[in-house]
This record gives structure tokens, C-alpha cells and sequence, in this order.
């Protein structure tokens, strides 16, 4: 399954954004499922590329959740596996805690407790989020 996550992700988002509610229930459990079965890494990077920074609120939300369960399961010190991907991490974590919906405020305040921990956190910090942000 892991050769089809990002196409899985997009089409499980794309329910939840445009369907009736219980749709929506069932495609986030099963984009949780999917986020328990395949490589954390895998689905990290299908969540932060289709989910994260969607213009839903809805999308948004689901995909923080997920992304943050994906984050715990990984734990702190190997969510930075590229530079890149940990300076992006860093910078959508900082984005969804500034969200309109509360409950993706919630995911991101939580992810960034969770980078807090890790040992590069505040370099990262500071070379992948504005002033403004900060």
C-alpha cells in the first residue's frame, strides 16, 4: 500500500471535504487506518503534501489529526529524517497552531509540544517560520 499512499490520501481528503457527514466520519477512520498500516514516513509526507496545507477547514483539520498521530507514533527525535522535510514540519506545525478552526489549533499547538522536544528545534525554528509568525 505504500506505493499508493499519496493517491489514497488525496481521494479520502477529497470525501471528506465534499461529501455528507458520515462520509466524512468514515473516510477520516479510514485515513486513520491507512496512516496505522503503512510506513510512518510514507504517510508524514502524503498528509503535509495534500492535507495540511489545503484551503478546507475540514481537510485541514482531519489531516492534522492524522499527521500528529503519525508524529507520535514516529516520536520526536526521527521526525527530522531530511533537513527539508523537518524545516517543513516545523513551518506547517507553526501554520496549522494559527488555524481559523480550533481543533486544528489544538493538532498544531500539539505538534509543536511534540517538536519542542527535539534537540535542533529552536535552529529549525528559526530558519523555517518569519518574525511574523514567531
Amino acid at each position: 500500500m505504500d506505493s499508493e499512499v499519496d493517491e489514497v490520501v488525496r481521494a479520502l481528503l477529497q470525501m471528506v471535504w465534499n461529501s455528507p457527514e458520515f462520509i466524512q466520519k468514515a473516510a477520516s477512520q479510514t485515513l486513520g487506518i491507512m496512516v496505522e498500516n503503512v510506513t510512518p514516513s510514507r504517510a508524514m509526507t502524503a498528509l503535509m503534501d495534500s492535507g495540511v496545507q489545503h484551503r478546507h477547514v475540514l481537510v485541514r483539520k482531519c489531516a492534522a489529526k492524522h499527521l500528529l498521530t503519525v508524529m507520535e507514533k514516529m516520536g520526536a527525535t526521527k521526525l527530522s529524517g531530511t533537513r527539508t522535510r523537518a524545516e517543513k514540519l516545523v513551518r506547517l506545525a507553526v501554520k496549522l497552531a494559527q488555524d481559523c478552526h480550533k481543533d486544528t489549533r489544538y493538532y498544531g499547538w500539539k505538534m509543536l509540544h511534540m517538536l519542542m522536544d527535539h534537540q535542533k528545534f529552536q535552529r529549525l525554528l528559526k530558519q523555517s517560520v518569519s518574525a511574523h509568525d514567531l
